[in-house]
């Protein structure tokens, strides 16, 4: 995305760039009760094993996760849900839930999960971290406004930036990356974050599930920001075919960024891939 910012890790920083896959996830595919048991990746039976094994010693990262996904290989999700509650870490867990989800598993307490996560970031109330001149370009942060917002609420700003840029985003991508139409709603909520992050995850997410729907939201978001904050906003509706979607892409991303992740899209990628 465009509007970053590197900052010391610290707890579940770390975790959350550990799990750093979560914005390189893949294309979603529900597996149904009459595949369980159905190994789907061929080829890579040996990649998707050792993955499926390192989950189990408990020794493993969001690539594994992903292997696993990608392969639908449905007869890891008994070990999966293991780690899920073996996991100490929320975004191991968020990252284990949103699996599961992709593969099919259907009980309701990894959905809820991730909905509780990203309730709270989609209702903060936290002002953009990052300050913008006025063409939009993004300022070193912290913003006055978020020097404010933290010390009103007895924050030291440095580390409510770190919740800002990657925690709270990340809560809501977790949510987005599952793919799964009961996200719209609050990831339409998100739309109306004041964190410029959590807006342009959102749309991310909205564009995962293909909901057309959603498209004038994203669009009103991307007229509302920062030059460089609708760029990252609007970068979701390259994956929407709509003629104003694609339009809004030439008005708020520059045509240089626009060709390359068209023609990324061309070779297959997908949100959050």
């Amino acid at each position: 995305m465009t509007i970053t910012r590197k900052f010391h890790a610290r707890g579940e920083i770390v975790h959350l760039l550990v799990w750093c896959v979560l914005l390189t996830g893949i294309s979603y595919g529900q597996v149904q009760d009459s595949q369980l048991g159905k190994l789907a990746y061929g080829d890579d039976k040996a990649k998707v094993s050792s993955a499926i094994a390192k989950v189990k010693s408990g020794q493993f990262l969001g690539t594994d996760v992903e292997v696993i996904v990608e392969a639908r290989a449905v007869e890891a999700v008994p070990i999966l849900e293991e780690e899920f509650a073996r996991s100490q870490y929320s975004f191991t867990k968020a990252k284990i839930a949103s699996a599961l989800i992709r593969l099919g598993d259907q009980d309701n307490r990894y959905w809820d999960y991730l909905v509780e996560l990203a309730t709270p970031a989609v209702e903060s109330d936290a002002p953009n971290f990052m300050n913008f001149d006025l063409q939009g370009k993004s300022l070193p942060g912290p913003s006055p406004a978020f020097v404010a917002w933290a010390r009103t609420h007895n924050l030291d700003p440095g580390l409510a930036g770190e919740d800002s840029v990657y925690v709270l985003p990340g809560k809501v991508g977790f949510l987005g990356l599952t793919g799964d139409p009961r996200a719209i709603p609050l990831l339409r909520r998100a739309l109306f974050s004041p964190n410029y992050m959590i807006e342009a995850v959102a749309a991310m997410g909205l564009a995962k599930v293909k909901d057309d729907e959603s498209i004038p939201f994203i669009i009103e978001a991307c007229a509302r920001g920062p030059a460089e904050a609708a760029t990252s906003i609007a970068e979701s509706l390259v994956y929407f075919d709509e003629p104003r979607a694609q339009r809004a892409v030439d008005k708020y991303v520059p045509a240089n960024t626009a060709k390359v992740d068209r023609e990324a899209r061309a070779r297959g990628k997908t949100p959050f891939h």
